[in-house]
């Protein structure tokens, strides 16, 4: 027997791994860029983090030299306000004595060079206290300017602090969405992985299965051939003694002929040619009857049972993998129904496909019916085509029909090319 086709198959199968596990690196990707962005987010929360606290110092300072101009500029206004009293007071004091006018104070004076200098004095008083209030007035002016900038930097300060607030609060949003992304690509990884694993396992378990099935099959066939060579060993040697035993009869027979003068009967004239005894024939020319008839079905063959196509040979799952027979959606308790004659190989539960029933057409040729609520025909049993095998049930994910494979020499291929 060829292991080209298993050899194939297994070449498929490495395949389909092969495009899952890429299937789940492109997610792994992903994954890596959404936690690469969750990283950029905590740094640009870092930042701004850092700049809230930088503007919160700012205010703070801001605040302070706010509140020392306002100290400064009350105690100004108050300094102001004692030079306009003390002036106040002077003016009412000279109107009082009489000396408001300069020229009075000359005239009514003893000495005129003290009334000189008293006026001078005056003078100097005067322009100092004037000097004084215009230099309080402009200290005041300036400290109420710089009040004005200082409460318009609070305010530019406080929207700048407003404006991060809400920078931060987006982040962190952001942040918990990346989050919540995250965790659900590794979720889906971790579930596609699971069920990679199991259809691997279901897979490989199948394909044991078939294996040993042919390697039955062969021995038996073997066997088969054993028996049949020692019988037709046995024939030939039970036929030759037989003609040795003619021989020495027919010899002898010449002899005493030959004693006795007389002519040698026509029988004893010459031996007995050994013959290859009679061959019977069990199976067709091309080494199994029922595979020929079986190949002959392609094109032809009706599907186990009424329903809808869901799953197509060939095509992805969701798993990752691709169906290697058809998946027919059917409601569960309908008939599945023998496509060919054949034998039972195998009837029991198959884990990754729950009851399973596979048939042994000849020629290389098998069939596998799996996801049956029940069976109906055990090992070792003949069907014709249009047999009950059992019922429709469902797969062991829960997918409920009819999953059906044809496989030629172990190796899967497609059943609607043989349907019509």
């Amino acid at each position: 027997m060829s292991t080209a086709p298993h050899q194939q198959d297994l070449s498929a199968v490495r395949k389909q791994i092969d495009s899952v596990q890429k299937d789940i690196a492109q997610k792994e990707a992903v994954h890596k860029e959404a936690q690469s962005a969750i990283q950029q987010s905590e740094q640009a929360l870092k930042a701004t983090n850092q700049a809230i606290a930088t503007l919160e110092k700012k205010q703070s300072s801001s605040q302070r030299q706010l509140e020392d101009l306002r100290a400064k500029l009350a105690a100004t206004r108050t300094k102001v306000a004692d030079t306009r009293s003390r002036v106040n007071k002077m003016l009412v004091s000279q109107y009082s004595r009489g000396q408001h006018d300069a020229m009075s104070l000359m005239l009514n004076a003893d000495d005129p060079n003290q009334s000189a200098r008293d006026l001078t004095y005056y003078k100097h008083i005067a322009r100092a206290q004037t000097q004084l209030v215009a230099s309080l007035k402009d200290q005041q002016a300036e400290l109420e300017a710089l009040e004005q900038r200082l409460q318009a930097e609070l305010g530019r300060l406080e929207a700048l602090s407003d404006n991060k607030s809400q920078e931060k609060d987006q982040l962190e949003n952001t942040k918990a969405q990346q989050q919540v992304q995250a965790q659900q690509i590794a979720t889906q990884i971790q579930g596609q992985q699971q069920k990679l694993t199991e259809l691997k396992a279901s897979e490989k378990r199948l394909t044991n299965l078939i294996a040993e099935i042919q390697r039955q099959i062969e021995a038996r066939r073997r066997e088969a051939e054993r028996k049949a060579a020692e019988a037709r060993k046995a024939r030939l040697l039970a036929a030759q003694q037989a003609a040795k035993k003619e021989n020495e009869r027919r010899r002898k027979l010449a002899e005493q002929a030959k004693k006795q003068g007389k002519p040698v009967p026509k029988e004893a004239r010459q031996p007995v040619k050994v013959q290859q005894p009679d061959q019977r024939i069990d199976e067709a020319a091309d080494t199994n009857a029922s595979g020929r008839a079986f190949r002959s079905l392609q094109g032809k063959m009706k599907l186990p049972v009424a329903g809808t196509l869901t799953g197509r040979f060939g095509t992805p799952r969701d798993e990752g993998t691709t169906w290697k027979g058809v998946f027919i959606k059917s409601p569960a308790g309908q008939p599945v129904r023998a496509v060919a004659d054949g034998q039972v190989v195998y009837a029991d539960v198959l884990r990754g496909f729950g009851n399973a029933v596979i048939v042994d057409h000849g020629g290389g040729y098998m069939t596998v019916y799996t996801g049956l609520s029940g069976l109906s025909r055990s090992v070792g049993a003949s069907l014709k085509a249009g047999d009950t095998i059992g019922n429709t049930g469902a797969l062991d994910s829960g997918e409920s029909g009819l999953y059906f494979e044809i496989r030629y020499m172990g190796r899967p291929v497609n059943p609607l090319a043989w349907a019509r």
